[in-house]
């Protein structure tokens, strides 16, 4: 197997691995509220990444040369994750993915004020078309709309896609995939602490398997995706995060019997025709440049 093949591959197992993090934790939603998910995902999956950094000795996941850098990521990541959790217990799974989509437009809009980036009219274009894709999704004028599920899938696009993704693509630079793991996992612990211990409560009986396949799923996803990208590079691997949204129709009929609109899905396949074109912008302008 190649290793372009392989990176897919295991893209593919992560992406998966997310949707089913996604999925436990939306099971969860009668018994846990979004912070006390946060915070028990992010303890399993610290203790299983610990027991690997031990197991292998990889000790130098622990030395950053950007701890400021790490902690805002980590800040950040832990409030886009609590975001992502809210949102999926707020409206189906399906609909709540495609809206997350649009985080990479919102990367797009970040990304000439904070990265220094020039974009071209085409790929501003690209953006305003998803966006369409978006609203055709929320349906504003339809008894369906649902404003509290849109807003904050929304918000976790923008917060946990578009503002991590500009950290990643800064740490990236001098700290392991690894080392960022750790962090993220270690602060998202570490800040959701206080609230367990003033209004958290403890693993409900019924809500032991989710909160474990919740932590386990999640810690395994950014352990494998670390592993996707030392195979492939990133522009191959970026089209892949789009299977995402086979897991999550599959989730909703499988486990909440909910059938996506037809609506649902144009809007999806808007919004990820518009990435994949950006992303397809963002290759050829590189290889003008080369």
């Amino acid at each position: 197997m190649s290793p372009s093949v392989k990176g897919i591959v295991l893209m593919i197992m992560a992406v998966g691995m997310i949707a089913v993090m996604n999925m436990c934790s939306k099971l969860l939603t009668d018994y846990h509220d979004p912070v006390e998910k946060v915070f028990y995902r992010a303890v399993v999956a610290l203790t299983l990444v610990l027991a690997i950094i031990i197991a292998t000795r990889r000790f130098d996941a622990f030395k950053t040369k950007r701890p400021f850098g790490q902690l805002a990521r980590g800040l950040a990541g832990t409030c886009g994750v609590t975001l992502v959790f809210w949102a999926y217990s707020l409206m189906p799974m399906t609909e709540a993915t495609a809206l997350m989509f649009t985080g990479g437009f919102m990367t797009l809009l970040v990304s000439p004020f904070v990265l220094g980036e020039k974009v071209g009219i085409y790929r501003w274009t690209a953006v305003l078309v998803g966006f369409l894709g978006a609203i055709i999704i929320a349906q504003p004028n339809s008894e369906n709309f649902n404003p509290a599920g849109v807003s904050v899938s929304l918000a976790a696009a923008f917060v946990g896609g578009a503002i991590t993704a500009v950290f990643l693509r800064s740490l990236g630079k001098t700290d392991s995939a690894f080392t960022t793991v750790f962090y993220f996992l270690l602060i998202g612990t570490v800040v959701t602490f206080p609230y367990m211990l003033l209004y958290g409560s403890w693993v409900h009986p019924e809500a032991v398997y989710p909160v474990l396949g919740m932590g386990i799923a999640g810690g395994v996803s950014l352990l494998i995706r670390t592993e996707a990208y030392r195979h492939a590079e990133a522009s191959l691997l970026s089209p892949v995060i789009y299977t995402g949204i086979v897991w999550a129709v599959l989730f909703d009929l499988l486990i909440w019997e909910e059938v996506p609109s037809l609506t649902v899905i144009f809007g999806a396949g808007i919004i990820i025709f518009s990435n994949l074109f950006i992303l397809w912008r963002e290759q050829r302008r590189k290889g003008l440049k080369a």
